[in-house]
Parts: C-alpha cells; sequence; structure tokens
C-alpha cells in the first residue's frame, strides 16, 4: 500500500514519469513508473506500468520497454 505523503523523486525519463512514493506498510521507497498518457489521468485515477524498489530498475524498466 502506498501512502499519501509528497514524493522524493518525481522525474521524466525517456517520455516516463517515475514518481517516488513511500509504501506505508514497510516504510521502503517505490518507484512508479507511468506513461505520459496514464500519467495524465491524475492522481487516483492512473495505474503505474511497473512498480520498481528502485531508481535503477525502474530505468532499466523503461529502457526494455
Amino acid at each position: 500500500m502506498i501512502s499519501n505523503k509528497k514524493a522524493k523523486i518525481n522525474i521524466m525519463y525517456k517520455g516516463f514519469k517515475i514518481y517516488e512514493e513511500e509504501d506505508i506498510t514497510t516504510g521502503d521507497s517505490i518507484y512508479a513508473v507511468y506513461t505520459k498518457e496514464e500519467w495524465e489521468y491524475g492522481k487516483g485515477f492512473r495505474s503505474s506500468e511497473w512498480d520498481a524498489t528502485s531508481l535503477e530498475e525502474a530505468k532499466q524498466f523503461i529502457d526494455c520497454y
């Protein structure tokens, strides 16, 4: 489950949005990867393409997309 705290990282990478949030059960960071189109739906209406455990994993997912 993801908390509603403000994101620590909010960057664009190769046209994708990487948004860091905190998992409320573990306290670990989750890096949600969104397409540009999905991101435009807005919070509460969009779903991520991938939830990574590191920024590097998120970038690797995008590189292989």
